[in-house]
C-alpha cells in the first residue's frame, strides 16, 4: 500500500511539474532563488527523494508534524464557545501527543549578493520572470509592497496599460507578492506578444520600476487601488467558509489577527511608503531573472496555448485531452453550446480559453464525422 501511494505522488509530480512547458524549469528557478532557505525544496520533494522514502521515514514524519501540538482548528459561526467545547473534545480529545518536538527552522535565507540568471528553451511562447527578495508575512514593509503590486496590476494598472495595450509587447504582464512565514519575494512575470522578446519585457519592467523609484504614486491612483483592495477584503467576510479559510491560513503564517489588522495596515500605506520599498528592494543585486525562449519545433497548438493565462492554460490542457479522447459527437455538440452560452457570464480573461476550446471541439467533431463517413 505504501508503494502504491508513493506511485500516486510520483504521478502528481509528473502532471503538475514535469508535464507542463515551464514546470521543471520553474522548480529549478525556485531552488536557485532560495539559496539557503528550506523553500528551495519542492513541497513533495525531488524525484530522488520520492524514490528513497521508506515507510519508517513516512511514519516518523507523520508523528512529528501531524500531532495535536502542531494542529490549528478553526470554527466560525454564531455560537457560544462553551457549547462548542464538548463537541471539540468528542472529536479531538482522543488524540494523544506524540511526544515529539517540531524542530525549529534555523537555516534562513541569506542576503543575495549578486544578480542571478537562468535561461531555458520551452515549448511555449517566450516568457520572463523577475524576482526580488523582500520580507516575511506581516512585516511592516509587506503592506507597501502589496499596494505597489496592486498599482501595477489589473486592466487599469500600469503593466497592462504600458505593455499589453500600449506597446503591445505582452499578452499578459503581472506583478505579485509572496509573503511566507520565513521570507518573501516580489515578482514580475510576462509573456511576449507578436515579435517581442523577453529582453523587451525586461526593459519595460525596469522602466516601470524606475518610475516608482523616482516619482510618487498619485493620491487618486493609490486611493482607487485601496478601495478595490478593501472591497475585496470586505467581500471575503461575507461567507463563514472564507472567514474560516483566512483565519486558518493567517494563523499558519504567523497570526490570525491579520484578518482584522491587515486591511487597516494596507489603508495606511502612503505614496512615500511605496517609493521607499521600491528603492529598497528593487535593486539589481537583489534580483533573479528567468528567461524562457521558444524551443525550435514548437507546434502551432503549443503556441496557441502559450497565449493563454498560465493559470487558465493548465485547465485548458486538461480539457483538451478530454476533447481529443471523446468519441460521442452529440455530447461534443452539447459542450460547444454550453461553452458558447457561458461567454457572457465569465470574466474577460477566460474568453480566449473558451474560444480556443470551442474551436478544438468543433475540429474534433469534424474528425469524427469524417471518419464515420469513410466507414459508411
Amino acid at each position: 500500500e505504501f508503494y502504491s501511494e508513493r506511485d500516486v505522488v510520483h504521478e502528481e509530480r509528473r502532471l503538475r511539474t514535469e508535464s507542463t512547458p515551464t514546470g521543471k524549469f520553474q522548480e529549478q528557478f525556485d531552488s536557485m532563488f532560495w539559496m539557503s532557505s528550506p523553500y528551495n525544496w519542492p513541497v513533495i520533494g525531488w524525484t530522488s527523494d520520492l524514490n528513497s522514502y521508506t515507510l519508517e521515514e513516512a511514519h516518523n514524519y507523520f508523528d512529528t508534524y501531524y500531532q495535536p501540538g502542531n494542529l490549528v482548528g478553526v470554527i466560525v459561526g454564531d455560537f457560544d464557545p462553551e457549547d462548542v467545547k464538548p463537541l471539540i473534545q468528542s472529536y479531538f480529545g482522543r488524540l494523544q501527543p506524540s511526544g515529539r518536538t517540531v524542530p525549529p527552522v534555523v537555516t534562513l535565507e541569506m542576503p543575495q549578493q549578486a544578480e542571478m540568471r537562468m535561461s531555458a528553451e520551452v515549448e511555449a511562447q517566450p516568457q520572463i520572470e523577475v524576482r526580488y527578495h523582500t520580507v516575511p508575512f506581516n512585516h511592516a514593509d509587506s503592506f507597501a509592497l502589496e499596494m505597489l503590486s496592486q498599482v501595477l496590476n489589473g486592466r487599469t494598472g500600469r503593466l497592462y496599460k504600458s505593455m499589453v495595450e500600449g506597446a503591445e509587447i505582452a499578452s499578459f504582464a503581472r506583478a505579485g507578492v509572496d509573503h511566507r512565514r520565513y521570507g518573501g519575494y516580489f515578482s514580475f512575470s510576462a509573456e511576449t506578444k507578436k515579435d517581442a522578446t523577453p529582453a523587451d519585457l525586461e526593459k519595460a519592467w525596469y522602466e516601470q520600476i524606475g518610475l516608482l523609484q523616482q516619482e510618487l504614486v498619485a493620491d487618486h491612483e493609490l486611493d482607487k487601488v485601496k478601495n478595490q483592495v478593501l472591497a475585496d477584503a470586505y467581500r471575503a467576510l461575507e461567507s463563514n467558509f472564507f472567514i474560516m479559510v483566512q483565519v486558518g491560513y493567517y494563523e499558519a503564517l504567523g497570526g490570525w489577527e491579520y484578518i482584522n489588522d491587515g486591511p487597516r495596515n494596507l489603508r495606511a500605506v502612503t505614496p512615500e511608503d511605496i517609493q521607499r520599498v521600491a528603492k529598497q528592494y528593487f535593486k539589481p543585486e537583489n534580483r533573479s531573472v528567468a528567461t524562457y525562449l521558444r524551443k525550435a519545433g514548437t507546434s502551432d497548438e503549443q503556441a496557441e496555448l502559450a497565449g493563454l493565462d498560465p493559470n487558465i492554460r493548465q485547465m485548458v490542457v486538461m480539457q483538451l485531452k478530454q476533447i481529443q479522447a471523446a468519441t460521442d459527437v452529440e455530447a461534443l455538440r452539447q459542450e460547444v453550446n454550453q461553452a458558447e452560452s457561458m461567454r457572457g457570464q465569465v470574466p474577460q480573461e477566460y474568453l480566449p480559453a473558451i474560444d480556443y476550446l470551442v474551436k478544438k471541439t468543433r475540429e474534433r467533431i469534424a474528425e469524427l464525422e469524417a471518419a464515420a463517413a469513410q466507414n459508411d
